[in-house]
């Protein structure tokens, strides 16, 4: 998995996030894209993928668009019909979000079933500026220099269309630095040699990032009630995902709840609570010692039980493992009876 940064930087979790989802192979459960579709705030389906999200969710995508050659019926009620046969379905259904303020952009369900029709959808995105995300890693376009996070050996694949782009790199075991490539897949198979990677092409091209197979997923719950909020929340989220060997994956938007437990003198004190998603190769006591760094290092004091906090961080659930230790307690054993925990989480498509 690969975050992508620069003027998006730690806001991309604040924006309304649209899912497109395409008639490929439909996201497995428990699957990253699976995460995104269940917690995305508007669906858009290409023509059939709106069935088979039904199939699974129980209700229809927020719209359908294509030329609903093979959608139910049923599902005309939401759907868009575009007849226009120069371009595929998802070609119409990227332009159909781009007409209607629809935010961020995801395409899920682009890969399998038909290998032309894979080969199809990314180059389209490409040309869109739409990343793809797929069970394996996600494609990532390169509009000037494209800066992502990912893991120190990551499978790293540069796929360019002008053999006259001018490109380098940062980050990268075989920089790309002056070079020229004759052919598209000439920039396959690298690998990044850092966390922190960078790509920068004066033509159109795109990366595709491979996914962490040795990664487990932390859900983190994150409150503050002194000082400026919302600073707190923000200035924790970004050391959280500096630290080794870990990256973020998403977050919740912001709530404001009421003080639970708290000594009388500060139940005026509410909360700005918020959730996160991480995906890291610490293990859970490493990652939750270095949560409790940060937490010093902002400057809670923990003389009142249950006081005031500049910040307070609490590790949810590590990858669904079960421990109960003198250190720490996996799942977190107050979370699932705690709202203000469990409805940012949920927001992120996360359940107990």
């Amino acid at each position: 998995m690969a975050l992508c940064t620069g003027k998006k930087e730690m806001d991309f979790m604040a924006m309304m996030r649209t899912v497109i989802l395409a008639a490929g192979d439909f996201p497995r459960k428990g699957g990253e894209p699976y995460r995104l579709l269940a917690s995305a705030r508007f669906v858009v389906a290409c023509d059939s993928a709106a069935d088979a999200y039904r199939r699974e969710f129980g209700r229809w995508p927020d719209a359908i668009v294509g030329d609903l050659d093979s959608v139910s019926i049923a599902a005309h009620g939401r759907a868009v019909r575009i007849s226009d046969q120069s371009t595929n379905d998802l070609s119409k259904a990227i332009a159909w979000c781009h007409g209607h303020d629809c935010g961020d952009l995801v395409i899920l369900g682009a890969t399998g079933k038909r290998e032309d029709h894979t080969i199809g959808n990314v180059f389209r995105a490409l040309d869109a500026g739409v990343r793809v995300v797929t069970e394996f890693g996600e494609f990532l376009p390169v509009r000037g220099t494209l800066k992502f996070r990912t893991w120190k050996g990551a499978g790293v694949s540069v796929f360019v269309m002008d053999p006259l782009a001018k490109m380098s790199s940062r980050g990268l075991k075989w920089k790309l630095d002056g070079v020229r490539f004759a052919n598209a897949w000439c920039a396959t198979l690298n690998r990044a040699s850092s966390e922190n990677v960078a790509v920068t092409s004066d033509r159109a091209a795109f990366v595709y990032v491979e996914r962490n197979p040795n990664a487990t997923r932390a859900a983190v719950s994150l409150g503050s009630n002194l000082g400026n909020r919302a600073a707190n929340l923000k200035m924790a989220l970004a050391a959280l995902s500096r630290l080794p060997q870990t990256r973020i994956l998403d977050a919740s938007s912001v709530v404001e709840t009421n003080p639970v437990g708290v000594p009388c003198e500060f139940a005026s004190l509410k909360f700005l609570n918020q959730a996160a998603l991480f995906e890291t190769e610490l293990d859970a006591w490493e990652f939750s010692r270095a949560m409790h760094g940060i937490e010093d290092r902002m400057g809670r004091v923990r003389t009142v039980r249950n006081g005031p906090r500049v910040i307070d961080i609490d590790l949810i659930d590590f990858g669904g493992r079960k421990m109960k230790t003198s250190e720490l307690t996996l799942p977190h054993p107050r979370a699932a009876r705690r709202d203000f925990v469990m409805r940012p989480l949920r927001e992120l498509g996360v359940e107990l």
